[in-house]
């Protein structure tokens, strides 16, 4: 677990002031509008108790270049953004609306692989519903983790499509001075079928859509505090998708993994997250910036 100490060490050295950022994935330089929060309205256990109605559907959309529609959860993609204590309760009732039958995985979640917790053997059939509780150990690691359908035979259609959402788990790290007051932005980098593109063939054998998105959006553009410290939560929901990602000009400094808080930062130039893979970065924004503007870096590699 990352220490004061070592969070101190990192702040007065390398992430002094930054020249431009941009994360170098998948977007140009053409007009951009603010990013969205991962979900408009985060959903947060009260009072030990997270309970949610997940209906998984079909809607439309409004991302430029694909086919209109997307697998949503709520008519949000991504999903709601869930924020969680150690020791809660989880009671979700996930409600079928599409032609498939579905189910939930809480992926990095330490809950029981069965009965109706983190069981990917239910299958929830089209028209019906699933209700899932189960309760976070108390000593549970503090994390980003990432929820998504796992039925066996429609799981990769089904992410492709879009479903998912980021998962919060707060804890020590976040209670570091520094961490708290920094400010933080939960991205979901997911890639999307082209309108032209089948999205009913999505086993696994390395398709990529060609729409990149971030929070749902193309192009986006988010507003950071001149002089802040800045922690970005990445989280890599695509099916297939490798993303390399890096901060042009300076160091991102990783804090945390999808195997929860560094002992120590670790600076990088360039960050790799495969499919499902979580990372915590802290970036030292410059007096003299405001906003960071992804641009474009192709990445070819495939999943196996």
């Amino acid at each position: 677990m990352i220490s004061r100490r070592s969070f101190l060490a990192l702040a007065a050295g390398g992430t002094a002031a930054a020249s431009v950022a941009a994360l170098r994935h998948g977007w140009d330089a053409d007009p951009r509008r603010s990013i969205n929060a991962a979900a408009t309205s985060p959903v947060r256990s009260q009072a030990g108790l997270l309970e949610l109605d997940l209906v998984a559907q079909e809607t439309s959309i409004s991302i430029p270049g694909t086919s209109g529609r997307a697998l949503t959860y709520n008519g949000l993609l991504p999903g709601p953004q869930l924020e969680l204590q150690p020791g809660d309760a989880v009671r979700i009732q996930l409600h079928n609306r599409l032609t498939q039958p579905t189910n939930l995985h809480y992926h990095g979640l330490h809950i029981p692989p069965s009965g109706a917790a983190d069981n990917v053997f239910l299958r929830v059939a089209p028209g019906q519903r699933q209700s899932y509780s189960f309760s976070l150990p108390d000593n549970h690691p503090a994390g980003l983790f990432y929820y998504h359908p796992h039925h066996h035979g429609t799981v990769a259609d089904q992410v492709f499509g879009g479903l998912g959402g980021a998962l919060l788990v707060r804890g020590d790290l976040d209670r570091i001075p520094e961490v708290q007051a920094a400010q933080e932005e939960v991205l979901v980098l997911k890639d999307l079928p082209a309108a032209n593109q089948r999205s009913g063939s999505g086993v696994m054998l390395g398709r990529e859509g060609s729409i990149l998105s971030v929070n749902g959006q193309v192009k986006p553009e988010l507003q950071v505090a001149a002089g802040g410290l800045l922690r970005l939560r990445l989280l890599n929901a695509s099916n297939a998708r490798f993303w390399r990602l890096a901060l042009e000009g300076h160091t991102m400094h990783l804090i945390a993994t999808d195997g929860g808080a560094l002992e120590q930062p670790l600076p990088l130039q360039e960050l790799l997250l495969v499919p499902g893979e979580r990372a915590d970065v802290l970036v030292q924004v410059g007096e003299d910036h405001h906003s960071i503007h992804p641009t474009t870096q192709d990445l070819n590699l495939v999943h196996d």
